[in-house]
């Protein structure tokens, strides 16, 4: 876990970056007239694939969800909501935004699912929108606290594919490459905190840590009649520990050949024998860390023909 908030806590202070809103539900809003508010995610240099969180919060006012913000940048504001990017300013990228509209009746300031403006191409199909208020007209410093945002719970009116998603109220992105930058919240609006605002009651967020790969080599050694007798594995360690491996040869035939080794040395080695001679053989090495958890890891294909 990254990042973590839990304004139901009386213990808990809001971030600096971010105004205490204490009645009638204790969260976080934004405090100066800028756009978007930020808060850093520090994720301490760690490469990492994949993104999950969930957030809580509460509609103030009329935010207007996507509306008037088709052409905007992530650089800017884009959303009356709640925005999960990485970077740093000027070269942000998207995660996820949790958006707010006015009401659950359809409109233009509405979320997409209840027939609203749709979000920008930056967003895609990576957002959550709700509303808090279940009937058009509002009084720009009400909090609708009696409808939690992005719950996945209360979807009424036009909003009722709104809660459809099946994942909903956490989301996961998982990204093509692995990433090591910081993670950033933005609480946007782009009115006068008098007319809108959007408060964050909640939020957690966990990074996947990306492991090392292990490089992993397979040497034949033959019998005299030159048919296979056996795989000789070998790979570097990745760390200073002492670390248990779990080697796992799987034929083309579906024979299985499984066993664990404790590296003391470099490179590592491990000798399958082979009962069943195949056309290629699977290869695959985990690693198990002294603590208990998943160390690196990789798989190879090996084949004399």
């Amino acid at each position: 876990m990254v990042g973590y908030l839990d304004m139901t806590d009386p213990t808990q202070q809001c971030p600096n970056s971010w105004q205490k809103i204490t009645s009638p539900r204790s969260s976080c809003g934004k405090k100066s007239t800028a756009p978007c508010d930020s808060l850093k995610i520090a994720t301490s240099g760690a490469s990492y694939q994949t993104v999950c969180g969930r957030f809580r919060g509460y509609q103030i006012g009329s935010p207007d969800g996507f509306y008037f913000y088709i052409n905007r940048s992530i650089e800017t504001y884009y959303v009356d909501g709640v925005t999960v990017t990485y970077g740093s300013p000027g070269s942000r990228r998207h995660v996820y935004t949790y958006a707010a509209s006015n009401c659950e009746i359809a409109g233009g300031g509405s979320c997409p699912c209840a027939g609203g403006a749709t979000p920008p191409s930056l967003v895609g199909s990576d957002y959550y929108c709700e509303s808090g208020n279940p009937v058009p007209g509002w009084i720009g410093t009400q909090m609708y606290s009696s409808d939690v945002l992005w719950d996945r719970q209360q979807c009424g009116g036009d909003e009722t594919t709104c809660c459809n998603p099946p994942d909903l109220p956490w989301f996961c992105r998982t990204f093509p490459a692995t990433i090591s930058e910081d993670l950033e919240v933005r609480i946007c609006t782009d009115e006068v905190l008098g007319n809108e605002n959007v408060v964050i009651e909640s939020f957690v967020l966990y990074i996947q840590v990306a492991l090392p790969s292990l490089n992993i080599q397979a040497v034949s050694v033959l019998n005299p009649d030159n048919t296979l007798r056996q795989l000789e594995i070998s790979w570097i360690p990745v760390g200073d520990n002492v670390t248990i491996y779990t080697v796992r040869v799987v034929g083309a035939d579906g024979s299985v050949g499984q066993g664990c080794t404790v590296c003391t040395t470099s490179p590592c080695l491990y000798v399958h024998h082979v009962t069943h001679v195949a056309v290629y053989y699977n290869i695959s090495v985990t690693s198990i860390n002294p603590d208990g958890t998943l160390g690196p890891q990789n798989s190879t294909t090996f084949s004399e023909f």
